[in-house]
């Protein structure tokens, strides 16, 4: 059956299939088809449509009004009588014969698919009967059905910008905000919305752009100012200056997401491993592989990892670096799997999407016969490597940005490498670094654990410093529990606070809880590895942190502290040698692990070198006075010393005598 269009949205169209564009000819029958097309099939009262058009008219003149327009209507459409129905009561249109775009507009808005709003939108083209010369009566009833589809409008239209930029389709969404700006060029909303695309694009000139003429307007209009969210992001394109560049896609800040599932923190895409086996016999390998490096990958608080299904939905794409880009993918993970007779070969790259430089590569090997084991193996050595890989790489990109240019993660970034230094120095730019996080990200669990390592970091010169150092640290460790609780740092740092407070109960609950979130990495293996060994298991601290340093191979100097330290809880004096001399000075401390070391081993010249020059280090630190005060180097030294068994300290102090630092 043929059905007639009717247009009601951005004023009254007709149209039939087979003869085209229909023209109504009279203004009243417009007025009046409007009215019973909003409703298909819904009975209007003779009388009631007669107040509505001809609200002055004497009631003979009303219905003859209404039958002379109902003729006409029915003439025009040639086969009219079958459309517009009527009887001695009502008048109404058949609903098998119409289609109207306001029923299909509300029901694809309802829908709330990509495919469902993009066709709301392209129906909405304008407001309902916006031109409509009725009398005031009829506007009772137009009015607020206009301004309802309005609504329905811009929610369909915030609902597909939004699709849009979470499918990286920026293009597309751009076009959708200028649609909705068409509705409401009020909407602080879309602009600041806008200015934060344009920001993150790398347009500098359009976001000022945007934010001077909503500014103009408002104040043209409504004499006033922009909100508070929108005048801080004026202020922040002021200041840039025109350097902004292009940064990876966050849809999420866009959208004005203060918890941003990836504020900053760069995307990995991991592609689904290919087979290279000339006879394709891998089976699921390759797929099964690629899924534990994404489910292990997610486990990293500091990374955010393209799901599982998009990542392998993209082998389908015509342009995958295009699309990774769009995605705002700022590095791949992508690799092939090879079988060549009993033998197994995977091969990993991670990529810099925004270069296209091999950021890091990889090679895996291992036994057919043992694939269970070596696919276990491969994923966890795989998932070890990237994040450090990654923060070495994005830690290249942020070194020389501005300050004032850098988010809350990239922040953070610095104050780790500040963190890391042998530079004594560098732990108060640390401390700014975390504390400039902060302010840009109250919420920040990372800046928190930040702040904590900077306390513990500095040390303090008596007892009663180290104690209220500790004391802080634990509160910060305390609040980046709380606001993530799933990132492993936040509960390693506390048990190791913990452990310095001697309450080995407490940490221990946070030691195992962050192995649990996060048995792959490596930071997280060397840290709780060594508060094992504190905490009487030197044989599982020692076995965490030689997995920490083959996960590793650009391990940071702490890595061979934790595996020196562990070795000499285990009593492994000449390994503990061997470890321990990689990081001699990096902190105060270390020259007495190695004089304890050096003087069970038999090395007796060795550790009277290391002794005097930790008895130098605590006078440039101390004074003689003061280094007296407390008791001594051992006094010191036991500070820090957190044995839960009183027979391995007494084991370490012992060490230190033989060294010669029992006395001033």
């Amino acid at each position: 059956m043929t059905k007639l269009e009717i247009a009601l949205l951005g004023g009254l169209r007709l149209r039939h299939p087979d003869r085209g564009d229909v023209e109504l000819a009279s203004q009243k029958g417009g007025l009046l088809l409007a009215l019973l097309a909003y409703v298909p099939g819904k009975k209007y009262r003779r009388e009631t449509v007669q107040d509505l058009l001809w609200p002055g008219s004497d009631l003979p003149h009303a219905q003859g009004n209404l039958r002379f327009a109902l003729h006409q209507i029915r003439k025009d459409l040639e086969e009219g009588e079958r459309i517009l129905l009527s009887d001695s009561h009502s008048v109404w249109l058949d609903p098998d014969r119409v289609s109207v775009d306001v029923a299909r507009f509300e029901a694809l808005a309802r829908e709330g698919t990509l495919k469902a709003l993009s066709e709301a939108c392209e129906l909405y083209l304008g407001d309902l009967m916006p031109n409509a010369d009725a009398s005031a009566e009829y506007e009772d009833w137009l009015l607020p059905e206009r301004e309802r589809l309005r609504e329905i409008a811009q929610s369909a239209f915030w609902n597909l910008f939004s699709l849009r930029l979470w499918r990286g389709e920026v293009a597309e969404a751009k076009h959708c905000a200028k649609r909705y700006l068409g509705i409401d060029p009020y909407c602080e909303r879309m602009h600041a919305a806008l200015i934060r695309l344009h920001m993150n694009q790398g347009e500098h000139a359009l976001a000022v752009g945007r934010y001077g003429q909503l500014r103009a307007l408002l104040a043209r209009d409504f004499q006033i100012r922009p909100g508070a969210e929108v005048e801080q992001l004026g202020r922040t394109v002021s200041q840039s200056g025109g350097r902004s560049a292009a940064e990876p896609f966050n849809a999420a800040w866009v959208l004005g997401r203060s918890d941003a599932s990836f504020d900053g923190k760069p995307l990995v895409a991991v592609l689904p491993l290919r087979d290279l086996s000339e006879d394709q016999t891998l089976g699921s390998l390759p797929a099964a592989l690629t899924e534990d490096v994404i489910g292990d990958l997610a486990r990293f608080r500091r990374l955010a990892v393209l799901a599982r299904h998009t990542s392998f939905a993209l082998l389908q794409e015509p342009d995958i670096e295009g699309r990774l880009r769009q995605l705002g993918a700022r590095y791949t993970v992508e690799g092939s799997v090879r079988r060549t007779g009993n033998r197994l070969s995977v091969t990993v790259r991670l990529v810099d999407n925004a270069s296209l430089r091999h950021v890091w590569s990889e090679r895996f090997q291992g036994d057919w016969q043992e694939l269970p084991s070596f696919q276990e193996e491969a994923a966890k050595a795989i998932v070890a490597s990237i994040p450090v890989q990654v923060e070495q790489a994005e830690l290249e990109r942020v070194r020389h940005r501005e300050i004032h240019s850098l988010t809350a993660y990239e922040h953070c970034l610095r104050g780790r490498e500040y963190e890391r230094s042998t530079n004594y120095s560098s732990h108060a730019k640390a401390l700014e670094c975390f504390s400039r996080a902060l302010e840009q990200d109250p919420n920040s669990a990372a800046a928190y654990c930040g702040l904590a390592v900077c306390h513990i970091a500095t040390g303090g010169i008596a007892p009663r410093e180290e104690e209220e150092r500790r004391e802080k640290a634990i509160g910060y460790a305390r609040q980046a529990i709380e606001l993530d609780p799933l990132d492993p740092q936040g509960h390693w740092l506390l048990g190791m606070f913990l452990q310095m407070r001697r309450d080995f109960g407490g940490a221990r609950l946070h030691l195992d809880r962050a192995v649990l979130l996060s048995p792959g990495d490596v930071e997280t293996l060397g840290y709780t590895g060594l508060e094992y060994a504190y905490a009487g298991d030197p044989s599982r601290g020692i076995e965490q942190a030689e997995r920490s340093i083959k996960l590793n191979p650009f391990y940071p100097a702490v890595s061979v502290e934790q595996m020196g330290k562990a070795c000499f809880i285990g009593r492994k004096y000449e390994e503990a040698l061997f470890w321990l001399r990689q990081s001699p000075d990096r902190i105060r401390t270390n020259r007495g692990w190695l004089a304890a070391a050096a003087a069970y081993a038999g090395q007796t010249e060795e550790a009277a070198m290391h002794a005097q020059l930790m008895r130098e280090t605590l006078y440039q630190h101390l004074g003689p006075e003061q280094l007296q005060a407390i008791g001594g180097p051992i006094a010191w030294l036991r500070i820090p010393a957190r044995f839960q068994s009183p027979a391995d300290l007494e084991h370490y102090e012992h060490g230190l005598e033989m060294a010669g630092l029992a006395s001033t």
